[in-house]
């Protein structure tokens, strides 16, 4: 009878100081939206999260134009361009725990303007990294291993791949995975 009670004792203290990190860490959403895809994940992410939120524009917009965006978004990689930000830094960085990334997969990774944001805050090295990503079939692609190229030594937490057709239903499957990665 004693063991079960430690065992009881021990697994209660655990997930009471699972339950108070859950609660006390603060989370960032940062992301860049083309279409509003993005957006409404990022703003589903944030909800739920009880997070802040961090929008990275440029300053010179994509082209309206569906295809006009992707070429140049497809130019932009080519060269390494990294277009002018209108808001690069964010401040007081360092009250975050947790920073979740969204953006729309653009030729297999995040767009430039977003590594552009991820070059000028590299102190976020130090916190929990995650990817919430929309797209149109390639899912993650390769924004992962970039990432990681950026940041060798970063805690990076399992991201999230979105479908931009079913991004507007998708608040249960952003749920269930802040839940999985301990956001939640």
């Amino acid at each position: 009878m004693t063991k079960k009670i430690i065992i009881f004792l021990t697994s209660l203290i655990f997930l009471t100081g699972a339950f108070l990190n859950a609660q006390t860490s603060k989370t960032l959403v940062v992301y860049f939206s083309w279409s509003g895809n993005t957006r409404v994940a990022a703003e589903n992410a944030r909800r739920l999260a009880g997070a802040d939120i961090f929008e990275i524009t440029v300053k010179n917009p994509y082209p309206s134009d569906y295809r006009q965006c992707v070429d140049q978004a497809r130019d932009e990689q080519r060269r390494n361009f990294l277009p002018e930000l209108n808001n690069g830094r964010v401040n007081n960085l360092s009250q975050y725990d947790n920073i979740i990334v969204a953006f729309p997969n653009w030729w297999g990774t995040y767009p430039q303007a977003v590594k552009k944001f991820l070059i000028d805050n590299s102190d976020i090295s130090s916190k929990k990294i995650v990817l919430l990503c929309t797209h149109g079939g390639s899912r993650l692609g390769r924004s992962v291993s970039d990432l990681r190229a950026l940041y060798p030594n970063a805690n990076i937490l399992e991201g999230l791949a979105i479908s931009g057709g079913s991004v507007r239903s998708s608040e249960n499957d952003i749920r269930n995975w802040l839940t999985k990665i301990g956001i939640l």
